[in-house]
């Protein structure tokens, strides 16, 4: 009777261990469910405030250009880039989670898909014991007509769990490869944005730096201020001129591949588009490309094969840029570079870096009339600057 009654106690208390386990196991899974749920509505938040803070630097970039003005909006990019880091580090933790859900997904699945193999093989072997039989043998073999009715029934049994078995692996194999799929796009993912968040801090602290330097022009008057901003126009007027007299006399040859470009950058943010009418409101300047909102920094790419017909460096208060011209017969123009990674006279092939992006103001290269960082980016074909937006690509 004692032996009995232990064996009863120890198996007592597997059970109740191995169901605190379960218990425990659904608890954190649930924990971390609620705990994903809880950082995508914060990312969501975050989101919403970073349109916000856009809806606001539009609106600034719209205003006449002071001096306060002018401090304004750094106030409000340095905010948008502590956002966008807030994003970022949201959206890290975020991705770690779904990894976690996805493993955690695919360890069921294969348990599942173990349990489905072991069934099937089951299945197998006592499908090919009753095969051995012929259906005479099983009739002979029978008591009555019910009991080889159910035999003949439980053979059909065994025929219709290979299928359905042979079918649940089938599918759990087509689940297990999404799944991996998605696991290696969250890991891509995690790996861009881990790169994205250094140019971003960076970039933040470019910012901060200069808005400390801007801050120290407030000692200027506003008429001081005019005057530089008008030197700043004479200064981009004459870069424009020198860009389109510098495509013109390039060689032309004959044309390979079609008319396409990629993105330079991964942004998509254009906060002055082709010919913007705000810009020229704003700038007194006509807009002869596009710009693309990016943090200072951001490695520029070649947007397609080509050559770097010029390349000049403002130093640090002028206004640096790059001409390239491309196989295909196009050329391209970036302007406010912080740096250069190629030099004049080089080969590119497409997705090349070939330098940095900056605009900050008062940072090399940027140029006096420049209100954040970003890339401008123009495109010309036969002599004349074209819209962007209709040779781009993704």
């Amino acid at each position: 009777m004692n032996i009995w009654s232990t064996r009863t106690k120890h198996n007592f208390w597997l059970k109740a261990m191995t169901l605190a386990v379960i218990l425990s196991l659904t608890g954190a899974t649930l924990a971390q469910a609620d705990l994903l749920s809880d950082k995508q509505g914060e990312l969501e938040a975050i989101q919403k405030k970073i349109e916000q803070q856009e809806a606001e630097l539009a609106k600034i970039r719209k205003q006449k250009l002071t001096l306060s003005n002018q401090v304004k909006l750094l106030d409000q990019q340095i905010e948008a880039s502590r956002l966008a880091l807030e994003g970022i580090d949201t959206e890290i933790i975020t991705i770690g989670l779904e990894k976690g859900k996805i493993n955690h997904e695919l360890v069921d699945l294969e348990e599942e898909a173990l349990g489905r193999r072991l069934a099937l093989k089951l299945a197998i072997r006592t499908s090919y014991m009753y095969s051995q039989d012929s259906l005479l043998e099983i009739m002979l073999g029978s008591n009555s007509l019910a009991d080889f009715m159910s035999k003949v029934q439980y053979v059909d049994n065994i025929q219709n769990k290979i299928t359905a078995n042979i079918s649940a692996l089938e599918e759990i194999k087509q689940n297990l490869s999404t799944k991996k799929t998605v696991l290696e796009d969250k890991n891509v993912r995690l790996l861009d944005i881990k790169q994205r968040r250094i140019v971003e801090e960076q970039s933040l602290q470019v910012q901060v730096g200069a808005k400390q330097a801007i801050v120290k022009d407030l000692k200027l008057s506003e008429a001081d201020y005019q005057k530089q901003l008008e030197a700043a126009r004479a200064e981009q007027q004459a870069v424009a001129n020198e860009v389109a007299a510098l495509l013109k006399a390039v060689p032309k040859r004959a044309p390979v591949g079609d008319l396409v470009l990629y993105w330079p950058i991964a942004s998509r943010k254009i906060t002055a588009g082709f010919r913007d009418p705000d810009y020229a409101r704003t700038f007194g300047l006509p807009h002869n490309g596009m710009d693309i909102a990016t943090p200072q920094g951001t490695p520029v790419k070649a947007p397609a094969d080509g050559t770097v017909t010029k390349i000049k460096d403002g130093g640090a208060r002028g206004l640096s840029y790059m001409i390239i011209n491309h196989t295909n017969g196009l050329a391209t123009v970036y302007m406010h570079l912080s740096g250069f990674a190629v030099s004049t006279g080089a080969s590119l092939v497409r997705g090349q870096v070939i330098g940095y992006s900056g605009g900050t103001p008062g940072t090399p290269g940027a140029g006096w009339l420049t209100t954040g960082p970003h890339l401008h980016f123009e495109v010309w074909y036969q002599d004349q600057a074209r819209n962007p937006l209709a040779y781009l690509v993704d």
